[in-house]
């Protein structure tokens, strides 16, 4: 089954993730016994997003930054893992990295099942 793992964070940090993080996430992401990493990215910040919404009929485009925006999605991942509990304990091991390498960063991740594929590959 895959899995997206939404990683939000709050944009208003500025200081760069530490050393043993980066080293961390690289070796979690390699370990598949829970899951494997399908596709990894992380996202630039608001100030180089376009929103495109529509509203009233009317189709509207604002330049980031967005000043209402404090947590974003800063990050996501696409996971194959056999089971919603291999998935979780994959996610959860993501998130206990950034609680033992950055304790002072509030991490919040959301686990989606996806539901189909819009290709037919």
């Amino acid at each position: 089954m895959r899995y997206v793992v939404l990683i939000h964070v709050d944009e208003n940090v500025s200081e760069e993730p530490p050393a043993g993080l980066i080293d961390a996430m690289f070796a979690h992401v390699a370990d598949q016994r829970h899951a494997k990493v399908v596709t990894d990215a992380g996202l630039k910040p608001t100030s180089a997003a376009i929103r495109v919404a529509s509203r009233g009929g009317k189709v509207m485009m604002t330049d980031g930054p967005f000043a209402e925006a404090k947590e974003v999605v800063g990050g996501f991942m696409l996971i194959q893992a056999a089971t919603a509990e291999d998935a979780v304990a994959w996610t959860r091991g993501f998130v206990d990295l950034h609680a033992e390498h950055w304790p002072g960063l509030e991490v919040v991740t959301e686990l989606r099942q996806v539901a189909g594929s819009l290709t037919n590959n």
